[in-house]
């Protein structure tokens, strides 16, 4: 191509791709399709929008595999964790978990404790819907029969569970944002760690609150019966979670800590459990299936089937940011988001694109590689590391595209629990720790140069 279309006409060549990219995303949520297609659709359409800008199909695959490599340390983290979440429904870590947190519950604290639970459960799980998918699930069901509020409850729920997005070794999300900032994920969860304090004592504080001003009525025993009939609870099938936790503050790796953890939840699962080794190992690659029938919906499942979509979103929404950026689609777009930048500041402008990618997008991690992709030349402008931009992403894009209630992030939790988009007010969490980040760091977010 000589000389190439106007700016004008370049504009709408990018808004039709993106615009198709949208309606094949939405035509896949609404026919219940894996979002995969319409991240599929999106790289063809990105593709085509290079190619019409004069470059050639080997330089935009080049740049769809520059952008797919920073997904490959994720799609490894995903593997690890689809065998974790068969391994630890087999072992009865999860189960110990839930029955604790439901033994332990008082009628005048159940939305503290709902919190709580999730987050713990998060902590050691590293997915939202995979505490929105066992301990949610159970939390809702007491709370209708208790006659408690859906909405309060999936609120804390959604809190615990993205708490423990940013800061669990087995988190996706997290793996992601340490790639994309460039920073190890070990580096980026110990700064998480200090911003988490201020906004965990307030959400304690909120629930804490609401739990004394509107008591549950009572807690029903069924599922703790069905729990103890189900599994050996003895304290020994805590060590799977415990190995998680402690080996990456002794500097272990992420994967490493998830294979160990992996490796003791299997030994349980036979040892404790009396499982058969070959129904333990098929498990990681097709989920556990737990046959007692009050248990068999909201603690059956994981394995590395579980986690194939996931695997396909991460990959493709990865490939597309690396023509976005490697073609440099995006320019305009940046350009404004400087001056939004310059007028606040980089976290005010990250969390704008944080909730823009969210709310077009409708997907957690495709919203988080955008901003990543999108933010990460005006950090590097203004001086700042990859470190600071990985502790906005970690408090902006990972927990506020939950504050969406169509994108995935939202809509999938609280779906499993039958909870109401009224929930998501109720997510105090996700509303306190970038409001908190940004209140105490804004100095460090300064747009400089």
């Amino acid at each position: 191509m000589s000389g190439g279309p106007e700016q004008g006409d370049r504009t709408v060549e990018l808004l039709i791709a993106f615009a198709v990219f949208l309606v094949g995303t939405f035509i896949c949520m609404a026919l219940g399709w894996s979002l995969s297609w319409g991240l599929a659709l999106g790289l063809v359409c990105f593709t085509l929008v290079g190619l019409r800008r004069g470059l050639t199909l080997r330089a935009l695959v080049r740049m769809a595999w520059e952008g797919a490599r920073t997904s490959l340390v994720v799609l490894r983290i995903l593997v690890l964790i689809g065998f974790l979440t068969a391994l630890w429904r087999a072992s009865g870590t999860i189960a110990f978990f839930v029955h604790t947190g439901l033994e332990w519950m008082h009628p005048g604290a159940f939305y503290l404790a709902a919190f709580l639970l999730a987050a713990a459960l998060s902590m050691a799980f590293g997915s939202s819907f995979g505490v929105a998918g066992t301990a949610g699930v159970i939390l809702a069901a007491i709370a209708r029969g208790g006659g408690a509020s859906l909405a309060v409850t999936g609120g804390a729920v959604l809190s615990g569970a993205y708490l423990g997005e940013r800061l669990s070794p087995a988190s996706s999300s997290a793996a992601l944002t340490a790639a994309l900032a460039g920073v190890e994920q070990h580096s980026f969860q110990l700064r998480m760690w200090r911003t988490t304090p201020l906004p965990l004592a307030l959400s304690l504080a909120f629930y804490g609150g609401i739990s004394l001003l509107c008591p549950i009525q009572r807690v029903d025993q069924t599922i703790l019966t069905a729990l103890e009939e189900g599994f050996d609870l003895s304290w020994t099938v805590v060590l799977p979670a415990a190995v998680l936790l402690v080996l990456p503050f002794l500097k272990v790796g992420a994967a490493r800590s998830i294979l160990a953890s992996c490796g003791v939840a299997a030994v349980l699962a036979v040892w404790e459990q009396g499982r058969p080794l070959a129904e333990v190992i098929w498990s990681c690659v097709a989920g556990c299936v737990v046959r007692q029938p009050e248990l068999t919906d909201i603690m059956s499942g994981g394995g590395l089937a579980s986690m194939v979509n996931g695997m396909c979103i991460v990959l493709f929404s990865c490939a597309s940011s690396g023509i976005l950026n490697g073609a440099e689609l995006l320019e305009p777009v940046k350009k404004r988001l400087e001056r939004i930048a310059r007028r606040t500041d980089l976290y005010v402008a990250t969390a704008v694109v944080s909730v823009t990618s969210a709310a077009l997008l409708c997907n957690q991690s495709i919203a988080l590689v955008l901003t990543g992709q999108t933010m990460e030349e005006s950090f590097r402008r203004s001086g700042k590391d990859g470190i600071l931009l990985s502790q906005a992403l970690g408090n902006t894009a990972i927990v506020l595209a939950a504050a969406v209630p169509w994108s995935i992030a939202a809509s999938v939790p609280l779906e499993a629990m039958e909870a109401p988009a009224l929930a998501i007010p109720f997510a105090f969490f996700l509303f306190a720790a970038p409001a908190c980040d940004w209140l105490l760091h804004r100095r460090q977010f300064k747009m400089e140069g």
